[in-house]
């Protein structure tokens, strides 16, 4: 009984390091110095279940800008997908697309395709009527609040706020026909890396119902390599009990 407790008690203090280094900013500001400058970029992020497992792999390419509808937009490209390794037994993967509006930084349009194993893929298509307060979901119009945001568009509004002069944010989210708030705070810290001093923040956001719904909650962390358009290196997803989190390996 002695010997399974000791090697409970080491497997928990690995799994302790393990998590500790994946989600430390120093390390991996570190990592990304020895692979060259750090500036923006396509963002490459290796995804870890609960900060230990790696079970994933996400791209976040760099905006383009394009013609959409008659105006010129920002396009949004994002994908994810489970690591090789896991095919015999699992495999996911999803593309979603933004199309912003470059005066207002609104959606005006969003995709989203998601593929799990062998099932049919899960399509979703948005249109968001900004100006009249509606989305429009497989043919259904829903009441959207003023600037709202689906996924993709609200982690680019958040890469652009000044945190020296910001310090908590709203932001109206909407991508399933129902109105949600995210609250963020941020905390801007100096950390020391190679006699150079790099400025991280670290937002912590809480997403909720805005009908108050007590069932659909989640808390979202991001740590940003400040800058005129400031970097996530790290994000941590907590959901349904579940984390999930996305380190910066890459930029490309």
């Amino acid at each position: 009984m002695k010997k399974i407790l000791i090697i409970f008690l080491i497997l928990i203090i690995i799994l302790a390091f393990i998590a500790a280094y994946n989600n430390n900013p120093r390390v991996i500001i570190s990592n990304l110095i020895k692979k060259g400058d750090i500036k923006t970029g396509e963002l490459r992020y290796t995804m870890y279940f609960f900060g230990v497992l790696p079970v994933g792999e996400a791209v976040s390419a760099v905006e383009k800008i394009e013609e959409y509808d008659g105006q010129r937009v920002y396009h949004l490209n994002a994908t994810a997908g489970s690591l090789e390794c896991y095919s015999k037994f699992f495999s996911g993967f999803a593309v979603l697309d933004s199309y912003v509006d470059m005066h207002q930084l609104n959606p005006i349009l969003f995709k989203q395709k998601v593929i799990v194993s062998s099932k049919q893929g899960l399509d979703k298509e948005i249109i968001y009527d900004q100006k009249d307060g509606i989305m429009i979901i497989a043919g259904t119009k829903c009441k959207i609040l003023p600037n709202t945001q689906d996924p993709l568009s609200a982690v680019f509004n958040i890469r652009r706020i000044d945190f020296d002069k910001i310090k908590n944010f709203e932001i109206s989210l909407n991508s399933n026909q129902k109105n949600y708030i995210l609250k963020g705070n941020a905390t801007v810290q100096d950390i020391l890396i190679n006699k150079k001093t790099y400025k991280i923040v670290l937002v912590k956001t809480q997403i909720a119902r805005r009908d108050k719904n007590p069932y659909h909650k989640s808390s979202i962390t991001m740590v940003f390599l400040q800058g005129k358009e400031n970097i996530p290196i790290l994000i941590k997803v907590f959901a349904s009990g579940v984390s999930i989190n996305a380190k910066l390996i890459d930029i490309k």
